[in-house]
């Protein structure tokens, strides 16, 4: 919208009373049905009150919304929330799954280039971290680096897990060395005379 039109659409309601006047407009409407028009059910429709139903015994079993969605083929989050409450049916608390911290570095450490992976899980500063299942999700925190290692080395990493690869960032299990493996590529590598 041009800045001309924006000021002849101001002028215009200007001209017919302002936005006070449309206020007072439809506050002073007839709200009473018209004739020939049929009054509104307050009820819901018998389907609506089927799947309300439907849905209240489903709860009661325990199942969960996607539990729900699948039998009764589709519904809303909304909808099932909405029946719950109205039905005071209290909501079930449930266990996150644990994932161990191989499965959090396999769903985290994201493929690309030539044999990189990137990190797109948490972070703690500049170190990718994974959190270990614990009580209440409390598990202790561990690099991401350190994980990869014992995946691919089989053993505990000694000192800092650092990318052999000259890639910023890069959490590749396979371009991962630790301070022993470090120490033998300097011992191996001729000296610059």
């Amino acid at each position: 919208m041009t800045v001309a039109a924006l000021r002849r659409l101001l002028d215009e309601i200007d001209t017919q009373g302002g936005p006070n006047a449309a206020r007072q407009w439809h506050l002073g409407r007839d709200d009473s049905p018209r004739p020939g028009t049929a009054p509104q059910v307050e009820d819901a429709p018998p389907a609506q009150a089927d799947l309300h139903a439907a849905i209240a015994e489903l709860l009661r079993d325990g199942a969960t919304y996607e539990e729900i969605r699948e039998e009764l083929g589709g519904g809303s989050y909304r909808t099932i929330s909405q029946v719950r409450r109205a039905e005071g049916i209290p909501v079930v608390p449930r266990p996150r799954r644990a994932h161990t911290p191989e499965a959090t570095y396999a769903r985290y450490a994201e493929p690309y280039g030539d044999g990189h992976a990137r990190w797109t899980g948490a972070w703690a500063g500049r170190m990718p971290q994974i959190q270990h299942p614990g009580p209440g999700g409390k598990g202790k925190k561990e690099s991401a680096l350190r994980v990869a290692f014992r995946m691919v080395y089989g053993r505990e990493p000694t000192g800092y897990v650092r990318a052999s690869c000259l890639e910023s960032g890069c959490v590749a299990a396979a371009h991962l060395t630790d301070r022993n493996m470090r120490q033998e590529l300097n011992r191996t590598r001729p000296r610059a005379a």
